[in-house]
């Protein structure tokens, strides 16, 4: 993966959600005219956001989605204020050629899905939350990239305050 916007070897931002719901998240915010928090914040009178590429990310931090689609570059945030996504966790795939974009995204998933329990506690069919991948492309993987990132997101499109890790929301709370 390539953090310059006008390669063609960008990532494809695939979107899994629970239960098998489609979610749109290309650059979207939260849902309707309002926008839903959950969990309580208590950030310092002056947080700053600082942007950081998103390939850079590590498991655990909290971030909002870019603003322009096909940019990389996030706002990461501590995660006592309100953010869209947190980075769960990377991981290399290891098909030597280019399996195909649906390859791809079927072991993105798998391992995604599996992290999201490791990270969270419970699987994302009794969470509230559900899971966004950043994938390599076929022209990154070109050269030589084989990075999953998986993020966390509420599955209603809202914001999240807090960690999740080991406390994935329960559907219905």
């Amino acid at each position: 993966m390539r953090a310059d916007p006008s390669s063609a070897a960008r990532p494809a931002l695939i979107t899994t959600a629970a239960l098998g719901l489609l979610l749109s998240v290309a650059g979207c915010g939260g849902p309707g005219g309002h926008e839903e928090v959950v969990g309580t914040s208590t950030p310092t009178p002056a947080v700053t956001a600082e942007p950081t590429s998103i390939f850079q990310l590590a498991p655990g931090q909290c971030f909002d989605r870019p603003e322009e689609d096909g940019l990389y570059e996030v706002a990461v945030v501590p995660c006592e204020v309100a953010h869209d996504l947190q980075m769960y966790a990377l991981f290399q795939l290891d098909d030597p050629a280019w399996p195909g974009d649906d390859r791809v995204h079927e072991l993105a998933d798998d391992g995604c899905r599996e992290q999201f329990t490791t990270f969270t506690g419970s699987g994302p069919e009794e969470s509230d939350l559900g899971y966004t991948m950043y994938t390599p492309s076929e022209g990154s993987w070109s050269e030589g990239d084989r990075q999953v990132q998986c993020a966390l997101q509420l599955n209603s499109g809202g914001r999240m305050i807090g960690s999740q890790v080991g406390g994935a929301r329960m559907g219905g709370s």
